[in-house]
């Protein structure tokens, strides 16, 4: 006589299905129950007691052959516990005796992209003691052959069976589908840029860019921009805040200086304002509507129709203002000459404008000659110390050392100052006003303005060695 036993629901579902065999009085015992979702069959083993019948494997076979499961049994399991129950006369519960196999979904081959380049928020790290939030942006640059993602090869789906030998079928796994866009390509098991620029994931298609729009200003949202290719602002730039550009940079409102630098063009269709000791750095052209307190050195030509206050600009080009632009203040080095509507003002302020001269070899220069003035100081110190020890070979040493440095540095002071005087064509024209306090140099030849001058063009006349002013 056999007996099943079903055990109570749990929570609303079927916590399966025990089954044992009657067996005479002290014999020893099975019980085995399946787990509501038949992936699993459990034993009890209850020892002989006294005289009775120990536990036979054959028992136990004929109890799983009738309750029905034939998958998954873990027999060398079972015959073990059953002697162990036999030799110790001790209940064993919960004893694993057969296990399903569950199903294997199909999986597409599909592209995961790194965690870095998904869009959405990142937390700081709690290891981070400090953090500068102008540098965390979510501009995502690569490099070209940087790796974006992988290709994960496709799976075949493989149908699973429970203790009882009834099969499962095999589900197919729903998993992000990505296609491939502008300057992204797959290379072997990796998605990889062809190009460098800002990695884009919008529906679903990775893209990257190699110009990079900011829809708005360059500020905490945004962070630092350090771009290998164009960069676009439809706003302005925040005090504080770093644009680096590979490109060109156009910025459409006005822009705070404090560190900036485009390798090619730089526009700002608004102005410059330049925020403590800031500087603009400019591989191209610089085209400005205003600058102000500002230092921008630029390669190519610069264009402010409307004015430079307070300001320091260095070009290697021409400086291009409107009839009515206006340089107050500051000093301006543009090798192949100005020309602007009003240079100087009412109130006198000190506005210099040198031309003719490569202003990166007049800042060797300059560097030069403070070097050399130092050099002559430390010279003459140790001349009048040889004098009180002329036999000490450490003081000879140091003189000897400190004399040839010397020879050298002029020796490249008078190199650099046959270089640095390039264009000595370059002119200086105001179509309206110069006022007093202004002083111009062309090629090192100065002229200071003592009164108020109309319509004035300053050329230099090499054979007389001075500035010409031309009404």
């Amino acid at each position: 006589m056999t007996r099943f036993l079903r055990s109570p629901d749990s929570a609303g579902e079927g916590s399966g299905l025990s089954y044992s065999a009657d067996v005479r009085k002290n014999d020893g015992n099975i019980e085995l129950s399946i787990s509501a979702d038949a992936m699993s069959a459990t034993a009890t083993l209850y020892p002989p007691i006294g005289d009775g019948a120990p536990l036979t494997p054959e028992y136990a076979s004929e109890l799983l052959a009738r309750l029905g499961v034939s998958y998954g049994l873990l027999w060398d399991e079972l015959t073990e516990r059953i002697l162990d129950v036999n030799t110790d006369r001790h209940i064993l519960r919960d004893i694993v005796v057969a296990r399903g196999a569950p199903p294997v979904s199909e999986h597409p081959e599909h592209i995961v992209v790194e965690d870095r380049f998904m869009p959405g928020f990142r937390p700081v790290s709690d290891d981070e003691h400090s953090v500068d939030w102008k540098a965390i942006s979510p501009v995502l640059v690569v490099k070209k052959g940087e790796r974006i993602g992988s290709v994960i090869a496709r799976r075949d789906g493989v149908n699973g069976s429970d203790v009882s030998g009834r099969a499962i079928p095999y589900a197919k796994d729903t998993v992000p589908s990505f296609t491939l866009g502008k300057n992204v390509e797959r290379s072997g098991d990796d998605i990889v840029s062809v190009g460098e620029g800002r990695v884009i994931i919008e529906s679903q298609r990775i893209s990257v860019e190699e110009v990079l729009v900011i829809k708005g200003d360059v500020d905490y949202r945004v962070g630092h921009i350090l771009f290998p290719g164009d960069v676009v602002i439809e706003g302005g730039v925040a005090a504080g805040f770093k644009v680096y550009a590979g490109g060109s940079i156009s910025i459409k409102e006005t822009m705070d200086a404090f560190d900036v630098s485009a390798k090619r063009d730089l526009l700002c269709a608004q102005g410059i304002i330049g925020k403590d000791q800031g500087q603009v750095r400019v591989g191209g052209a610089l085209k400005a509507k205003f600058i102000e307190n500002a230092r921008v050195a630029v390669r190519g030509d610069v264009e402010v129709p409307g004015s430079i206050v307070g300001s320091k600009l260095f070009t290697l080009g021409r400086l291009s203002m409107g009839d009515k632009g206006r340089i107050v203040g500051g000093e301006i080095f543009a090798t192949h000459g100005v020309t602007c509507g009003f240079l100087g003002g009412g109130t006198k302020p000190v506005t210099v404008v040198n031309v003719g001269v490569d202003f990166t070899v007049q800042q060797k220069l300059d560097q030069a000659g403070v070097a050399l003035r130092e050099l002559s100081v430390r010279l003459a110190r140790f001349h009048n110390l040889l004098k009180a020890r002329p036999d000490d070979p450490s003081v000879r040493k140091a003189c000897a050392d400190t004399d040839a440095k010397v020879k050298a540095l002029a020796a490249n002071i008078a190199e650099l100052s046959k270089r640095v005087d390039i264009d000595e064509g370059a002119a200086v024209e105001v179509r309206n006003t110069v006022y007093p306090g202004v002083v111009i140099t062309i090629c090192h030849i100065r002229v200071s303005i003592d009164e108020p001058l109309k319509k004035t063009r300053f050329r230099l006349d090499r054979v007389a060695n001075k500035i010409v002013v031309e009404h």
